[in-house]
């Protein structure tokens, strides 16, 4: 999203590369029965399209929200050059009142990347508030991912699409307990409002300001596990809207979480933020990196773990405790300073299995408590 200083409205732009001839592309933004197929965010249904392709014609597209009620988008096209251009303008009517205001200005540009690639960028201008700025977004990515699925079925997605994970948010047992105590409509409201495949701006912003998280992950018997991870302050780097990536020092030595993603790529990060009482939850498929330009980043990182996001949703802060920072651990390793030794590795049962570097460490310790912190 950008806007500046002088009152300009929002806009956002998005760009994907899609293996499908630029021709085919243009026919999926042009095509009435294609359009039905693709431009229907989150839970839509798209009952009805209407376009008169020329410049100044008119378009419509007629449908249901997740909630079962009509809108509709419409405007004109002001700009078409075949295979390579879509400038039109957009007006929503509906039950979303967040997405209500004057008409905006949306501009598809198509540029081949030879016979069967094509790069699509999206701009999306004129949008009236921020707020509206970021449910477009939302909208635009499950949008663009309908529109890659339809386009390159043939292309293997690893995991569960996006868009289906987002629609397939709710297993039977989620449905068994809201329908129990009756919030079924208020659970397809939050889906549809808050659970989105990819991060939006303020997610981002929020995951940088983090120097702790909760990782759970599943061993192959379908086992948890769940783990405390910390750092510097913007440790879990934000690659791009979809993919995040942290170090993993060295710890208890069991790799528990790195062992089960291995086996289970699936995982679940839950960002707390004690101070204002927010926090944010992740899911998506994870996978251990040894070798990457990005370990330097990260001085004593042993690894890193990279996670393609599947859902990322704010959650109710109600329950959050409010805290406030001491101090970061002195643990935490920093490239100017070496890293202090675990207390736990000088306990006596230890000094004969400690690896080499550790070594030096071995001691005659034999208070358990006093070395975890818990005397």
């Amino acid at each position: 999203m950008a806007s500046d200083r002088r009152g300009k409205l929002p806009s956002l732009a998005m760009v994907r590369r899609i293996e499908s001839p630029a021709a085919d592309v243009f026919r999926a933004w042009t095509q009435p029965d294609l359009i039905a197929q693709w431009l229907a965010p989150g839970s839509c249904v798209v009952n009805a399209v209407s376009i008169d392709l020329r410049e100044g014609g008119q378009y419509s597209v007629d449908g249901n929200d997740p909630m079962g009620e009509p809108y509709q988008i419409s405007g004109h096209y002001c700009e078409i050059v075949e295979s390579r251009r879509i400038v039109m303008t957009w007006c929503y009517s509906g039950a979303a009142k967040g997405l209500k205001g004057p008409p905006s200005l949306v501009i598809a540009d198509l540029r081949p990347l030879g016979d069967t690639t094509t790069e699509l960028t999206v701009t999306h201008e004129k949008i009236g508030t921020p707020y509206a700025s970021d449910l477009y977004k939302r909208d635009w990515l499950t949008c663009l991912e309908n529109l890659s699925s339809i386009l390159q079925p043939h292309v293997r997605q690893e995991g569960p699409s996006k868009l289906a994970a987002v629609n397939n948010f709710y297993t039977d047992g989620h449905r068994k307990w809201q329908d129990e105590f009756g919030i079924r409509a208020l659970a397809d409201r939050l889906r549809d409002s808050n659970v989105k495949p990819a991060l939006t701006a303020s997610d981002a912003a929020f995951i940088a300001h983090q120097n702790m998280f909760f990782l759970a992950t599943v061993d192959a018997q379908g086992r948890p596990s769940c783990s405390y991870k910390g750092g510097a302050r913007g440790f879990v780097g934000v690659l791009n809207e979809t993919t995040l990536v942290f170090p993993s020092y060295d710890g208890s030595g069991m790799y528990l979480s790195v062992g089960n993603l291995t086996e289970n790529p699936n995982v679940a990060l839950l960002f707390i933020d004690f101070e204002r009482q927010a926090r944010l939850r992740v899911s998506g498929m994870a996978e251990a990196v040894t070798s990457s330009r990005l370990l330097k980043r990260y001085p004593g990182a042993e690894l890193l773990i990279r996670v393609h996001i599947r859902t990322v949703f704010a959650n109710c802060p109600r329950y959050i405790h409010k805290m406030e920072l001491k101090e970061e651990s002195g643990f935490v390793p920093d490239k100017n300073y070496p890293q202090p030794v675990a207390e736990w590795k000088r306990l006596a049962e230890f000094a004969d299995v400690l690896p080499e570097k550790d070594s030096n460490v071995a001691g005659e310790e034999t208070d358990v408590d006093r070395a975890m912190n818990r005397d």
